[in-house]
């Protein structure tokens, strides 16, 4: 329930930091103590006592020592259990529906975009845990995109920080989280340039414009002509890898929508959805809120919507996953389909019936 694929290589990344911590005993340390709150939460539900005294002992960790941020170590071990306390708010249903998970992950945003000793934590070793940051920070880009302005997104816009990022290197897919950086990058270049409400700080250099085309040629490249999905064969494919295309395709279908503006009809727009339906039918659930939101959305007769419900339903059955988001985000691509229909004659810009749809919402959706 961390990522778009629960990687190995963050999961083991998490354990490290909490079990290894030399200043905290089992009891008392922020990062273990929130491991506890989640493995509750999972096993026994939103109204499990046991997980919100561990979320209460965390807070209570973190508020007694968040004067020190100059310190690597309380640095880190901070940030992951905050990071930590905001999936703990995603997994709680009514959480979720309250938008309060905002709260935590606005505190992540303001820690690593403040603290002085952030910079120490851009090294390889902890480049997994920045990319699980980035992930959900260019997500929420996407929210703040469709929902009610005036809200800026805790002040703070998205940043790639992880070692491999600032050295323009692509991590293997096996040591990411299951999304390419580059996706992440490309989408959030997608909303700043297709903001609700322009503004001149916001203007786009000529220098940003270029570099969101060479993304966008990048993650084109990768999905190839024919789309990601090979000819049949014996070997069972990576998830990892299904996954990762999973987001490269979304991405490009939004920032057709997005940028491009296009209508929805093109060939090239219609072979990326199909490709997108494909995929979550092979992959069979889907952990991540955005890219089912965003494939789902573009499903125009009843085949391709009944894929999409089985994929949910799916989604929805399956134990091992974090399914908190799928009633909403089900509900959410429902509203969409219904706007589309009652739109026979294409008169309303795809755009806007996202806003209306997302916008219409009382607290901030997840589509992390």
């Amino acid at each position: 329930m961390l990522g778009p694929t629960d990687a190995e290589t963050l999961v083991h990344f998490i354990l490290r930091i909490a079990l290894s911590d030399p200043d905290f005993s089992d009891t008392t340390s922020p990062v273990l103590q929130a491991v506890f709150a989640l493995a509750s939460l999972q096993l026994h539900g939103s109204g499990s006592a046991n997980a919100f005294r561990y979320k209460r002992r965390v807070v209570a960790e973190i508020a007694s020592e968040a004067t020190d941020w100059l310190d690597e170590r309380a640095l880190l071990r901070n940030l992951v259990a905050t990071m930590l306390l905001y999936h703990y708010e995603v997994g709680t249903l009514e959480s979720s529906r309250r938008g309060t998970w905002v709260t935590f992950f606005c505190a992540v945003k303001r820690i690593i975009n403040t603290s002085p000793a952030m910079d120490k934590l851009v090294r390889h070793e902890y480049s997994v845990f920045l990319e699980w940051i980035y992930y959900h920070e260019a997500l929420s880009e996407f929210t703040i995109r469709h929902w009610k302005v005036p809200y800026d997104g805790c002040g703070f816009a998205p940043k790639a920080r992880s070692a491999g990022a600032v050295d323009g290197i692509e991590r293997q897919e096996e040591e990411g989280i299951g999304c390419p950086t580059e996706v992440l990058e490309l989408l959030v270049h997608a909303c700043r340039q297709a903001i609700v409400a322009p503004c001149p700080e916001m203007a786009y250099t000529a220098a940003e414009v270029q570099r969101a085309t060479v993304l966008e040629q990048r993650n084109s490249t990768a999905v190839g002509d024919f789309g990601p999905i090979p000819a049949p064969t014996t070997t069972p494919r990576n998830r990892r890898t299904m996954v990762s295309d999973l987001h490269r395709v979304a991405c490009l279908i939004y920032v057709n929508r997005a940028v491009h503006r296009i209508s929805g009809t093109e060939f090239h727009h219609r072979r990326l959805v199909r490709e997108g339906i494909l995929l979550l039918g092979e992959l069979e659930t889907c952990q991540s809120a955005w890219p089912l939101f965003v494939i789902g959305c573009e499903a125009v007769d009843d085949e391709q919507r009944l894929a999409i419900f089985h994929v949910c339903e799916r989604s929805r059955r399956d134990p091992r996953l974090r399914s908190s988001h799928v009633d909403s985000t089900q509900r959410l691509i429902e509203a969409v389909w219904s706007q589309r229909d009652l739109d026979e004659e294409g008169q309303v810009e795809y755009m806007a019936i996202l806003d209306a749809v997302i916008g219409g919402l009382a607290f901030m959706p997840l589509f992390a």
